[in-house]
């Protein structure tokens, strides 16, 4: 899929990760992926039954990660890609939450007039630790630009 600069609404884009995420979600909790199954692409939904998709969303289940919190927290999207026309979206990013971050890497396809979903990832990871500020020192000039001709 080609970067392209964004023409998805930030608010859009949010509202279908959770989307996704939350019947992901339930899945987990209830051991039924039935809905997630019926609710994305047909591409998805002819490789992926229902038990498939708990086999796959297995180490997810078993970890306990409960993914409830992205409801009420905004998620870091780190790339918003576009490809075959606008018909195709990929969103990848990840909500800061403690005591994990959860990652997020789905594939989105236009059906009926519908973003779908065509292909997932979701996991989790430590946080990450914000980087010190880098300071100068006071009364420092700035670096000079000395390049050579």
């Amino acid at each position: 899929m080609a970067q392209q600069p964004s023409s998805v609404d930030r608010s859009f884009a949010t509202a279908l990760i959770r989307d996704i995420l939350t019947a992901i979600n339930h899945g987990n909790w209830t051991g039924n992926y039935t809905v997630l199954r019926d609710y994305s692409s047909r591409d998805f939904s002819d490789r992926n039954d229902p038990t498939r998709l708990a086999g796959l969303f297995a180490p997810v289940r078993e970890r306990g990660i409960d993914m409830l919190p992205i409801l009420v927290t905004e998620p870091e999207i780190l790339s918003v890609q576009t490809a075959r026309r606008d018909t195709q979206m990929r969103l990848t990013g990840y909500f800061p939450l403690q005591p994990e971050h959860i990652s997020f890497d789905l594939v989105l396809v236009q059906e009926n007039r519908r973003w779908l979903l065509l292909e997932v990832s979701v996991g989790a990871f430590d946080p990450i630790p914000p980087q010190p500020a880098r300071q100068t020192a006071p009364n420092a000039a700035p670096p000079s630009d000395s390049g050579s001709d």
